[in-house]
This record gives structure tokens, sequence and C-alpha cells, in this order.
């Protein structure tokens, strides 16, 4: 995960022990800039470690931060896939209220020429009817006219024997 050198750990701890050394020497000697350069080793060891330290901590941050981006990618693609199968879902929602409209078009289309049908049958039976009534009346009359007509050669038929009688008498 660390890209820091082990040599420079290895390092951190020679300064360490060199500084150790240096403070003590100086130290038991009186020598104030041994005693100071013992010091700054130490101080270069902490530094080493703490730079160590914090560049872990960078690493680490640095993964979460790429498995937060990461998470979040994936959360934005499943929201994209949703919103696609919701919109799919609508379209075909969409072409089943169309087909059904069209189904319900044609129906009522069905039904009124079926209607429009029926009135047909039923104007052509009554004109039927009317026609058989019409012939019927009319053989009726016919026959009331032929027998009027018979009636009127009968008269006239006794007319006529009526004044050839009279003829005769007078």
């Amino acid at each position: 995960m660390s890209n820091v050198d082990p040599g420079t750990v290895a390092g951190s701890l020679v300064d360490r022990v060199k500084g150790t050394a240096k403070t003590v020497a100086g130290a038991v000697t009186g020598n104030e800039d041994l005693k100071r350069e013992g010091e700054l080793h130490k101080d270069k060891a902490e530094t080493a470690v703490e730079a160590v330290k914090a560049e872990a901590q960078a690493e680490r941050e640095q993964a979460q931060a790429q498995v937060v981006a990461r998470e979040r990618e994936i959360e934005i693609e499943r929201e994209r896939l949703q919103a696609e199968t919701a919109a799919e879902k609508r379209e075909q929602q969409a072409e089943i209220d169309r087909a059904r409209q069209d189904q319900q078009v044609t129906a009522q289309a069905a039904q009124r020429e079926a209607a429009v049908e029926r009135q047909q049958a039923a104007e052509e039976q009554a004109a039927k009817r009317d026609e058989q009534i019409a012939a019927a009346q009319r053989s009726v009359q016919e026959q009331e006219a032929a027998r009027l007509d018979a009636e009127a050669a009968k008269a006239k038929n006794t007319a006529a024997a009526l004044d050839e009688i009279n003829e005769e008498s007078a």
C-alpha cells in the first residue's frame, strides 16, 4: 500500500540511534553543538516516521475516496437503469393502452356496422311487408272491381232485358 522505501524507515531508525548517541555524548562532554546535532538527528528520524505515517494515512484516505467515488458511480448507474426500466414500462403500458383503444374503436365500428346492417334489414323487411300489404290490397281492389263490373254487366243486361220488355209491350 505504501510507496515508502523501507530504507527510509531503516534510515530513520539509524538517525534516531545516531541522534541519541550524539546527544548523550554531547551532554557527557559538554559539547552543545554535538548535543544539538544529536537532537537534529532524532528530529529527522521522527519527521521521517511522521512522513511515513502521513503518507500511509493519505493513501488510505485516497483509497477510501476511490471506494466512495466508485460506490457513487454504481449508485448513479443503478438510478439510470431504474429510470430506463421505468421508461420502458411506461412505453409498454402506452403500447398496451393504444392496442386496447384500437380494439375498442374496432369493436365500436363493428357494432355500428352491425347496427346499420340490422337497420337496413329491418327497413327491407318493412318494405317487403308494405309491398305484400299493397299487393293484397290491390288484389282485394281488383276483386272488388271485377265484382262491380260483373254487377254492372248484370245490371246492364237486366236493363236491356227490361227495355226489350217495355218495347214489346208498347
